[in-house]
């Protein structure tokens, strides 16, 4: 079965990005398919704005020769609900409908899934995309009962995002027997930009190192632009921070062996693949309950929310499972737990090769 698979570069040099994370996962776990990967979104380094529109009419003739050139193909895109996806990608998905092609949308969360306020006119391009007859990927039931009552979306199946389990398998906490009297290392993964929370993490992270609390921040991923975030950690935290860079393949499998503690503040998301990776490895998240993030952990059970926006939260967390080394080992198992018994690999392709034979039937 050959499949069109839509979404940013799979290049980690290139792009950071939890939806390319998930599009690798899917072409590496799923032999029965035979993916052609049509690549469309900006690279880290690209300028965004007006200065895409020559770039993006290349794509679109490109997208057109890509239809044309396998009649038979299943189109599988990948939809963000962020601005420059919903003024861009409606236009790819309204040339495969106009060519009756099978399509599935899997829709990956986005500021405009939950935001209170949308502007007209990104409302009725939302509107327009949902109301079409065609089946959508949601991450959880809640985001398909917004798809539903929100937006209009007819056929919505929920599909939760997974990872590879390979490493995390041979990877046990206690393993390690790391001394308690040691201090802490708390990890980041993933887009070092302001929606992420990077903000109150600094301001957090600074007061910890003030009041002489020992800890380790390690950072990995790629700021959005380019000296925002990094010298200002680095100034700051001092001894107290580490940047990983862009970690894949064994150094990521090593970044996520070395932590203690996962501190996720961003104001949205949708499933987050960093995310669902520390939790495999049984390491404690420390997150803020938006999108479909509260599906996944339950404070005080397998993790601990913090409030957006809102840098005392974390500070208390962190301290929380530092004074309480017992607690933080605790919650990591069972974050583990949750992600082996819940987020089955296997399943997962399995439950998504059903999507492609409704579609092919």
């Amino acid at each position: 079965m050959d499949i069109i698979i839509v979404s940013p570069s799979l290049n980690p040099n290139e792009n950071v990005s939890g939806i390319s994370s998930v599009v690798q996962f899917i072409i590496s776990s799923n032999p029965e398919c035979h993916y052609l990967h049509f690549e469309l979104g900006k690279k880290d380094r690209e300028r965004g704005g007006w200065r895409r529109i020559p770039a993006l009419a290349g794509r679109y003739r490109e997208w057109k020769k890509m239809l044309e050139s396998h009649p038979d193909a299943i189109i599988h895109y990948n939809l963000p609900l962020s601005k420059p996806s919903l003024l861009r990608d409606p236009w790819f998905i309204r040339y495969a409908l106009r060519q009756k092609r099978k399509i599935v949308i899997h829709v990956h969360g986005g500021l405009f899934l939950t935001a209170p306020c949308i502007p007209g006119s990104l409302k009725r391009i939302m509107r327009w995309v949902f109301h079409q007859d065609v089946p959508f990927i949601a991450l959880s039931d809640m985001e398909k009962d917004i798809l539903q009552k929100r937006f209009g979306a007819k056929s919505v199946i929920v599909l939760p995002n997974c990872v590879d389990l390979t490493d995390a398998t041979a990877f046990a906490k206690e393993n390690l027997l790391r001394d308690e009297s040691k201090s802490l290392r708390i990890g980041y993964l993933g887009r070092i930009e302001p929606n992420k929370g990077m903000t109150e993490l600094l301001t957090a992270c600074q007061r910890m190192k003030e009041e002489a609390m020992p800890f380790t921040l390690v950072v990995a991923g790629k700021e959005q632009t380019s000296g925002d975030y990094l010298p200002e950690f680095h100034s700051r935290l001092g001894e107290n921070f580490e940047y990983a860079g862009l970690v894949s393949g064994r150094r990521k499998c090593d970044f996520l062996r070395s932590l203690d503690a996962f501190v996720l503040p961003s104001y949205f998301e949708g499933l987050p693949m960093s995310l669902l990776e520390t939790m495999s490895y049984g390491t404690t998240p420390i997150v803020t309950p938006v999108g479909s993030i509260p599906q996944v952990v339950k404070s005080g059970v397998n993790g601990i929310f913090i409030n957006h926006h809102d840098c005392e939260s974390i500070v208390e967390a962190i301290k929380q499972v530092n004074e309480d080394r017992s607690l933080l080992r605790r919650l990591g198992e069972e974050a583990r737990k949750t992600i082996f018994n819940e987020f089955s690999p296997k399943q997962y392709i399995e439950n998504l090769n059903h999507i492609y034979a409704d579609l092919d039937n």
